[in-house]
């Protein structure tokens, strides 16, 4: 009989060599991005701003982007992370640039967060607003990430991208804004598929109202027209952000996660 029962736990017993381990290592969040470094466009304010908080929070060398560089330099010495002036609606320009600084910085995150909406009443859009709505929502984030993915099949790295879209894809597309994000989805979901055999991770993000720092007042505070009663915060953006870029994301491929409080998705039309 002692026989019989040493035999059944050796057939049960897991051998120290064959014990399967976590993919993911859990480690501090503050070194979750160590050693990485992360390009976010449109990193000077808003939303961008506080993805790049949250990753240089994270250990990553944080590098933000934007036109505009006297706020580039306001943001990057507040966040104490560096910054590249990029005029992403001159693509060729903008890929010298990209090329340029991955030889010295080798990018392994790639956030989309530069983005415009346009203001145009329907029946009384003009080209010119669609077609400057396309060209930063659309045609720079196509191009940018195209650029840098091959950047990085040509380093034999993987990496992360990650596009920031919006709750309006999920609404009636009469505005170029809406048709634009709509847009950014299927982009990601095109290169997630084109990409993962490479190890380059492609997923997006997608916002509903949130209160960046232009709407924070105390009439803001609380937005009755949003089915959760509230905007989102830009940090609470960023977290999810955080969590995509990391290797606790890398199991999600394709996906556009969306943080609304229920806008466009609960309710079509707010």
């Amino acid at each position: 009989m002692a026989n019989f029962i040493r035999k059944i736990i050796r057939k049960f017993m897991v051998k120290k060599e064959t014990i399967i381990k976590p993919i993911v290592v859990t480690v501090p969040q503050q070194e979750l991005l160590l050693g990485k470094t992360a390009l976010i466009t449109g990193g000077a304010g808003g939303i961008g701003f506080a993805i790049a908080k949250e990753l240089k929070k994270a250990g990553a060398e944080v590098f933000i982007s934007g036109r505009n560089e006297q706020k580039l330099v306001v943001a990057s010495s507040s966040l104490g992370c560096k910054y590249v002036v990029m005029d992403i609606g001159d693509i060729g320009a903008t890929e010298l640039k990209i090329e340029e600084m991955f030889r010295q910085h080798p990018i392994d995150i790639l956030v989309n967060s530069a983005g415009m909406h346009g203001d145009d009443p329907f029946g009384k859009v003009t080209e010119k607003t669609y077609d400057s709505v396309m060209d930063v929502n659309v045609k720079a984030l196509y191009f940018i990430s195209q650029k840098i993915a091959n950047l990085m099949i040509e380093s034999n790295m993987g990496g992360h991208i990650l596009n920031v879209c919006s709750a309006s894809a999920l609404k009636p597309s009469w505005t170029p804004y809406e048709i634009s994000k709509r847009a950014v989805m299927g982009i990601t979901e095109g290169m997630a598929h084109k990409l993962i055999k490479h190890s380059i991770v492609v997923n997006g993000i997608a916002p509903g109202p949130t209160l960046t720092p232009m709407l924070r007042t105390e009439e803001n505070l609380n937005w009755p027209a949003n089915p959760s009663g509230r905007m989102s915060m830009p940090e609470e953006i960023a977290a999810l952000a955080l969590f995509m870029v990391g290797p606790q994301g890398d199991g999600v491929v394709g996906d556009t996660f969306f943080i609304t409080g229920g806008s466009g998705t609960i309710d079509k039309e707010k």
